[in-house]
């Protein structure tokens, strides 16, 4: 950036931070392997007679390929040999053993439920690595304080509350627009967004002096919480990891944690975590594995909690092969102070087809910083606990709005392929085509009664039955209480609605609606109408009709019946299921 920049605003010295270039000669062996990689997996899905278990066997290896480059991390982190398991009971047992680098949090919300809230405040007050807490609320009306008054309660000492006037994510557009239009566009647009993070971290520093907050004193702030005018989530993350830059750069601090106000953490998750991102220079951010806390509370959040445990684990283990994850999970995410300073401004103003975009947060993210050269690490065998949703209906909308965002990550930068190893590409094609063909494959043999590819159920058995031997040995939750008893409905539970939701968030892609409503007081006495449910999960009633018919087709079939029965089996198989799934997701739920 030339003078313009400087005259307007200070310079930041750590914008320019990125991870290793990637020469144009590995560019393009990497689009040879993308290639490669097409037809291979192809010829593993369509013509061998085991594809599910080649597939699980491919993801456990990932799994642990992921596990032993994380503890090679900590190794050279630490300067021993010191095993994964040995760091983590040290942390336990001693809160200053092995203590590796500090950070500080960033938790933001909305109207999030007072009691979970304040189990997730709670739960930061003996990380002694974090050296400040710092709570983001989306929200300054009436309905709102609530969260601040939460706030108050669990930190009363060392803490201080300050509202912003403006989102600084708005702030940041209108400079954008300012600098860029009195500058003629004269510069390359990396330059306009280096004046706009500059100015709004400028404006950081104003705000904490004005309020005298003495950070990093004995006796100064260390618990600090700040709200602003509802706007989204993207909204209230921007502004917070604007003030932890500014904040990091003040307490000489090279890490940041960023949660959601609904995750608790656990004693070693902030340290193993980062530990993974500090022992690896290449690395930018990072996330840790998630467990659920509220696994008991109803049915749906129990077999949740067995599908946790037993497919997003190994799911989230098969990008890693590549060296590098394609998701930090925003619950238990980390980053490398000096890698956000760059990506903020791309990620905030993110547009797909001239459609902004708003709920793709964490996936974005990743994809800014793997678009910069950094490496994202997965450390699975680190734990945070979560909340998952109470009924079907907010499961169902919750994974649809996750699907969405997967969709935009795996299409809209296809230069990422070509800037990673080509086992990346492999994780997005299986993510993308395998669902696909699942619901291409049911739809096909409700109308003809014939597979148009091959299947077996003993391939299914040993995948299931490989997928629960690993977890039951090396999976670091320990599953859900009487998991034997779940691990059936659970995985139905995620397998059934899948391919559904898959296909339909890609039709819906550009759908803004976050689903679920928030959880505070004042939201929860709110219940949608009916009309909108309708609206929202139409798709899984239809779904539920499609797979009711299907599997009453595969029943008479192999019973033998006659034709004339099959199609009455497939009428009631469609009728039933559907009238079932309308009724308990639409009109009574």
């Amino acid at each position: 950036m030339d003078s313009f920049g400087d005259k307007m605003y200070p310079r930041l010295s750590s914008f320019q931070e990125r991870g290793p270039e990637v020469s144009r000669f590995r560019q393009f062996l990497n689009l040879l392997g993308c290639l490669i990689v097409l037809p291979i997996y192809s010829v593993i899905t369509g013509y061998t007679r085991h594809p599910l278990t080649l597939d699980i066997l491919l993801t456990i290896f990932s799994a642990e390929y992921n596990r032993f480059m994380n503890e090679n991390r900590r190794r050279k982190l630490h300067g021993q040999p010191q095993k994964i398991q040995d760091l983590e009971k040290a942390s336990l047992v001693s809160p200053n053993a092995n203590r590796g680098p500090e950070c500080m949090a960033a938790i933001v919300g909305y109207r999030e439920d007072p009691e979970l809230f304040a189990r997730a405040l709670e739960s930061y007050k003996n990380i002694s690595e974090c050296r400040l807490v710092l709570v983001g609320v989306d929200g300054d009306d009436v309905p709102d304080m609530e969260m601040i008054r939460v706030f108050q309660n669990v930190f009363p000492k060392n803490s201080a509350v300050i509202h912003i006037d403006e989102p600084f994510g708005e702030v940041a557009m209108h400079t954008f627009e300012k600098t860029s239009t009195i500058d003629g566009n004269s510069q390359a647009p990396q330059a306009y967004m280096e004046a706009t993070i500059a100015h709004c971290c400028q404006l950081a520093r104003e705000i904490l002096a004005e309020h005298d907050l003495r950070l990093g004193q004995p006796d100064g702030v260390a618990r600090l919480c700040l709200y602003q005018p509802h706007l989204h989530k993207k909204g209230i993350m921007f502004s917070s990891f604007i003030f932890s830059i500014v904040i990091s750069e003040m307490l000489g601090i090279e890490y940041l944690w960023s949660s959601d106000s609904d995750t608790i953490v656990l004693p070693g998750s902030l340290k193993s975590t980062i530990d993974t991102i500090a022992g690896d220079p290449n690395v930018g951010g990072g996330s840790s594995g998630l467990i659920v806390h509220n696994e008991n509370d109803t049915v749906s959040t129990k077999l949740g909690s067995v599908v946790y445990w037993s497919e997003l684990y190994m799911t989230r283990s098969v990008s890693t092969l590549s060296g590098t994850s394609d998701c930090q999970s925003g619950p238990s995410t980390a980053f490398r102070v000096s890698a956000l300073p760059a990506i903020l401004y791309p990620w905030y103003t993110q547009t797909v087809l001239g459609h902004r975009m708003v709920v793709n947060e964490d996936r974005h993210l990743t994809t800014n910083l793997l678009m910069r050269g950094w490496t994202v690490t997965y450390a699975s065998d680190t734990l945070a606990a979560t909340d998952t949703p109470t009924t079907l209906s907010r499961w169902i909308l919750q994974q649809v709005r996750w699907s969405r965002a997967g969709h935009i990550e795996s299409f809209q930068q296809p230069k990422l392929y070509l800037l990673t190893n080509p086992l990346f590409f492999w994780a997005a094609v299986k993510r993308e085509a395998g669902p696909l063909l699942g619901f291409a494959y049911i739809l096909y043999y409700l109308i003809t009664g014939e597979c148009f590819a091959y299947f077996n159920w003993y391939d299914v058995g040993i995948r299931i039955s490989y997928t629960l031997l690993y977890n039951y040995f090396r999976n670091p939750d320990r599953g859900p209480s009487n998991s034997w008893l779940w691990i059936v409905p659970g995985l139905l539970f995620y397998n059934i609605p899948l391919p559904m939701i898959h296909l339909w968030s890609l039709i819906t892609v550009f759908q803004d609606g976050w689903g679920t409503s928030m959880r505070s007081t004042s939201e929860m006495t709110k219940r949608g109408q009916a009309w909108k449910r309708w609206n929202d999960l139409c798709f899984f009633v239809v779904w539920m009709g499609i797979v009711g018919g299907t599997l009453a087709r595969m029943l008479a079939s192999k019973a033998g019946w006659a034709d004339g029965d099959i199609m009455q089996a497939v009428f009631w198989g469609i009728l039933i299921p559907t009238a079932v799934s309308f009724y308990g997701l639409v009109v009574r739920e």
